[in-house]
């Protein structure tokens, strides 16, 4: 797997820790940032038994994200900017979004993506309990701006 992928996937590690099985979380019980849903499929496809997310190896989660969300939203094919803008996004907010915040931006203009997705969590945090995780999750953003803000 190529550089720019497990700086990536460094940096989304970062933010994504161990398990969590927050009740307000409406992906529900995840480690490293993958729900047991995604770990289910990614298992049955490997022609695997099921297995609780908790006991996920580290060699599991690279291919995961690797193939599940670095390939699939196109990041091997971008700028390292827009590459780790597109990783981060596909993992915390989903594949669709990436395409969504990419038409934002114009395809070439870094902040107006990450003013798109500070706007979709805006509007997130409008929704029931989701308030609780604003905090984090501009953080999050802030984080990721700097980051590729030093990426040149």
């Amino acid at each position: 797997m190529e550089n720019l992928f497990k700086s990536a996937l460094q940096f989304v590690l970062k933010w994504e820790g161990g398990y969590v099985n927050n009740e307000n979380d409406k992906g529900g019980a995840t480690n490293y940032g993958i729900t047991q849903n995604t770990y289910n499929n990614w298992l049955k496809s490997k022609g695997l038994a099921y297995k609780d997310v908790r006991d996920i190896t580290r060699a599991e989660i690279e291919n995961i994200y690797y193939k599940n969300y670095w390939l699939k939203a196109g990041c091997d094919k971008m700028s390292p900017k827009f590459a780790l803008l597109a990783f981060d996004t596909a993992v915390n907010m989903g594949l669709s979004r990436v395409k969504q915040f990419m038409k934002a931006a114009q395809y070439k203009y870094p902040e107006k993506f990450i003013a798109a997705r500070r706007a979709k969590y805006e509007e997130f945090s409008q929704y029931g309990n989701q308030k609780i995780f604003l905090k984090g999750w501009l953080n999050r953003l802030n984080a990721l701006e700097k980051e590729i803000n030093n990426l040149g």
